[in-house]
């Protein structure tokens, strides 16, 4: 058992998520360990989600609840979260998946026993808008365990999948806010905080399927074609659930380049005072650049369509 004097902290995005918000909760304030706060932001949804989290805030003191005036963009209200937040360690939480009951126990243990870990994140089931089961296991991400950190980044250009579940695990505080959080600007927002935390620790799975992902979404289907589901990632990235009440700037429609300069900037030039940190970062530039460079053409092409 993990010593509970162990602060963690969870905290919940939440955008018209009433449907399911519910049951989300419940795999919550229900775990095991005990020792944790639930910071749940609403962004200005028009469903019943604010209601519902005053419900559950009015039984546990545990949940603290918040609402934006308006809505200020996904990325914004995921890094609020982590302002507002006071445990030694943090974990965002899907709104709409269940967590096991030993969720919070394990994940806290495991990255506690793993010195110079950044993020513990978990295998996870897949689960419709019914409960179904999809999926039993579903083996998410990859691992990074090398002590160095320039093994770590030469080897996640090959490895890199699954960001989007490694960034709901569980996070050493400290380490986490040396990175940019989600980045608004980066349609990788997720593989980019990846890539910024591998350069200040480890990155650990757990084997074990310890939350249920739930598929429900229209955007979450399968697609005909490779560059269908790309056009509307690239859409939905400058719609209102990506950036809220405000307009889509230019970078916006040119994901892969300004990906390319933010690696360049965040990780080569604000570290120059090492120069390695300055190759690795033209390293990893051109390693992405040439994996999206069908994605870079679409981009320039898509643009100037719609320009003319």
């Amino acid at each position: 058992m993990v010593r509970e004097s162990i602060k963690v902290s969870l905290g919940i995005p939440v955008y018209n998520e009433s449907r399911f918000l519910k049951k989300t909760i419940d795999s919550l304030i229900n775990q095991t360990y005990s020792n944790i706060e639930i910071i749940a932001i609403d962004n200005a949804s028009t469903d019943n989600s604010f209601r519902i989290l005053k419900e559950y805030s009015n039984k546990d003191p545990r949940l603290k609840i918040f609402k934006n005036d308006k809505n200020i963009g996904l990325s914004n209200n995921f890094n609020l979260l982590v302002s507002k937040s006071s445990g030694e360690y943090f974990g965002w939480i899907g709104a709409h998946d269940i967590y096991n009951k030993d969720y919070i126990e394990k994940m806290v243990s495991k990255i506690i026993k793993n010195n110079n870990s950044s993020v513990v994140f978990s295998n996870v089931s897949k689960i419709d808008s019914d409960n179904k089961i999809i999926i039993n296991k579903k083996e998410t991400g990859f691992q990074l365990l090398n002590n160095n950190k320039f093994i770590r980044l030469l080897k996640i250009p090959w490895l890199i999948k699954g960001s989007g579940d490694i960034v709901m695990g569980i996070f050493e505080v400290d380490k986490l806010k040396k990175t940019d959080l989600f980045s608004k600007s980066v349609l990788w927002a997720d593989v980019f905080l990846v890539y910024q935390l591998a350069s200040t620790g480890k990155i650990i799975r757990i084997n074990e399927v310890l939350r249920s992902r739930r598929y429900f979404r229209e955007d979450e289907r399968e697609f005909d074609s490779w560059e269908l589901k790309y056009k509307t990632l690239t859409e939905r990235f400058r719609g209102p659930r990506e950036i809220g009440d405000s307009k889509p700037s230019i970078y916006l429609y040119f994901p892969v380049l300004f990906m390319c300069w933010k690696i360049f900037f965040e990780m080569g030039i604000k570290k120059i005072f090492n120069p390695l940190n300055l190759l690795i970062s033209l390293y990893l530039i051109s390693i992405f650049a040439f994996k999206k460079r069908n994605s870079l053409f679409i981009d320039i092409k898509s643009y100037f369509q719609k320009s003319s």
